[in-house]
Formats: C-alpha cells, sequence, structure tokens
C-alpha cells in the first residue's frame, strides 16, 4: 500500500513537472514570437524612413501628381467679384419688379443673408487651385536640407528602443554598433549638407536593415525585397558620379537576389503576378544603365520602388 501511495506522489510529481516545462516552453515561444514581430515592425519602420531620405535626395515623389493651392492676385479677384456682382444686379431688377409688395424687413433681412453668405466664401475665393506634376523629367528643385535634417534628428528617439529590442533578439552585437555608428556618420553628412556623402551613408545603414532581417528569421519575402532595394540603392547612389560599370553590376546583383522569389512555392499565384512584373521593371532598369541616362534611371527607379512596395 505504502509502495503504491509512493509510486502515486512520483507520478504526480513528475506530471506537474512536465506541465510547468510545457507551460514554460509556450510562454517563451510567444514571448519570442512577439519579440520577432515587434522587431519586424522597427525594422520596417526605420526602413520607410532611409527609403524617403533616399528619395529625398534627388526630390523623388511616389504620387506623380499633387494638388497645390495659390493666392489670387486682388485684381483678379476683383474683376470676379465685380462680374458677379453685375450679374446679380441684374438679377435682382427683375426680382423687385416682380415683388413690388415686400416688406422692408424683408428686404433687411434678405440682405444680411446676402452678406453673410459673401463673407463666407471670400476665403475659397481668393485661392486657386490646380494639379501639379512630380515628375522626374519636370523637376526642377533643390534639396531640402531643413527637412532632412528634422527626419534624420526625428529617428534618434526611436534608435534607443530598437536597439534593446535588437539585443534582446541576440542578434550580433557588432552589427548593432556599426548600425548606431553608422547612423552617426549619416546624421554628420547631413548636417554637412553633402548630397554624395549623405547617399554614402544611408547606403550604408540600409545595408545593416537587410541583416538584422535575416539574424531574426524574418518572412522572407519582405528580407528578399530588402536585400534586393540594398543594391538598387548602392546603384541610385553612384548616378551623380556616372560610374555605369559600377552602377550595372550593383543592378545585376539586385537581379540576381530579387529572381530567387520567382521559384520561390510558398507565394501565391496573386503575388507571384507582381513579382514577375517587379522582374520585368529591374531588368528594365538594366536596359536604362546601358543608356547610360540619369533621368530615365530615375523614372524606371521610381516606378519599380512603387512596385515593389506594393507586395
Amino acid at each position: 500500500m505504502k509502495n503504491i501511495k509512493r509510486l502515486g506522489y512520483i507520478v504526480l510529481i513528475v506530471m506537474v513537472i512536465i506541465l510547468s516545462l510545457t507551460i514554460y516552453t509556450n510562454a517563451s515561444k510567444k514571448n519570442e514570437e512577439n519579440q520577432k514581430e515587434k522587431i519586424f515592425s522597427e525594422v520596417k519602420f526605420v526602413e520607410n524612413k532611409i527609403m524617403n531620405l533616399f528619395n529625398t535626395m534627388n526630390n523623388i515623389e511616389t504620387r506623380n501628381h499633387m494638388i497645390v493651392s495659390s493666392e489670387l492676385s486682388k485684381e483678379t479677384t476683383k474683376k470676379s467679384d465685380s462680374g458677379s456682382g453685375s450679374s446679380q444686379g441684374s438679377s435682382g431688377g427683375d426680382s423687385s419688379s416682380s415683388s413690388s409688395g415686400s416688406t422692408k424687413e424683408e428686404s433687411s433681412s434678405s440682405g444680411s443673408s446676402s452678406s453673410e453668405g459673401t463673407n463666407g466664401g471670400d476665403e475659397q475665393n481668393n485661392k486657386k487651385f490646380e494639379l501639379q506634376s512630380q515628375g522626374v523629367l519636370t523637376n526642377t528643385k533643390d534639396i531640402n536640407w531643413d527637412s532632412v535634417k528634422s527626419e534624420v534628428e526625428v529617428l534618434y528617439t526611436s534608435l534607443p528602443s530598437i536597439t534593446m529590442d535588437l539585443y534582446q533578439m541576440n542578434i550580433n552585437k557588432e552589427d548593432i554598433l556599426g548600425f548606431n555608428t553608422q547612423y552617426d556618420k549619416l546624421a554628420g553628412a547631413v548636417k554637412a549638407e553633402k548630397k554624395q556623402e549623405t547617399l554614402d551613408e544611408l547606403t550604408k545603414v540600409y545595408e545593416f536593415l537587410a541583416k538584422f532581417l535575416r539574424s531574426s528569421e524574418q518572412e522572407e519575402l519582405y528580407t528578399t525585397l530588402v536585400e534586393t532595394k540594398h543594391n538598387i540603392f548602392k546603384a541610385y547612389a553612384k548616378l551623380d558620379g556616372q560610374n555605369w560599370q559600377q552602377i550595372s553590376n550593383d543592378v545585376k546583383n539586385a537581379i540576381d537576389t530579387y529572381s530567387q522569389l520567382l521559384s520561390n512555392t510558398e507565394i501565391d499565384g496573386r503575388q507571384q503576378y507582381n513579382i514577375s512584373k517587379g522582374y520585368i521593371m529591374i531588368n528594365e532598369l538594366q536596359n536604362a544603365v546601358n543608356l547610360k541616362d540619369s533621368s530615365v534611371f530615375l523614372i524606371k527607379y521610381k516606378n519599380l520602388l512603387e512596385e515593389i512596395n506594393n507586395l
């Protein structure tokens, strides 16, 4: 009887230990998944910011058009009001002759209402809205360095927490330190308003994002796209130097990296169609390199980025 009780206690203890280990393992796994998702969203946030900074260096807009408003001159406004007044006066005369029996109070009330309507529309009537082209060939703007400096400085507020999360995922410490050091160098280049140096530093900062994604075993599609874009940005950063051979090599590397997605069986049919379309567009970028035309390259670069970012 004692042996049976003792055996029962042993079985109970073993079951408690197994249950405890199971709960601990599941909790650890869940915590790791949450941390992994957090890293993914943080890297995506930084990646989007760096990509926008790249585009700012050549005033690349993701939209082809934007609505802009401008103030009308006083003369134009007066002419508009004068024409409107003449039209109202003509119709007002007709109304007066047909309503001769109206009281003074009614006239006063009507006048007040008309006045309020005119005042409410003054601000709107003094503005002119038009659709303005935002294409590469129509771009005449200089780099807005104040905006770039502001974006770089604001991102500094997020780096400490991102760094802590990267450490918790056991990502290579040298890569984490290298990322922060490189970002400091980027800030220095932006402060000095040196375009080529800024592009070079942006390329080096962006390279670490691909490493973080690969080290934390993130989604294969997004990781491959970031690695592809890194090669595209390397080519983009060399445009002003007109080193077309190196640009060609970078685009070829982008094609080789991106082509891995064509044979990925985990990607559904709809995405596979868009991936195939992106592959054609990267090869078109190579054709622009063969032409040795920076403007054509930037047009195809812009369209390619828009396509890849929608995958």
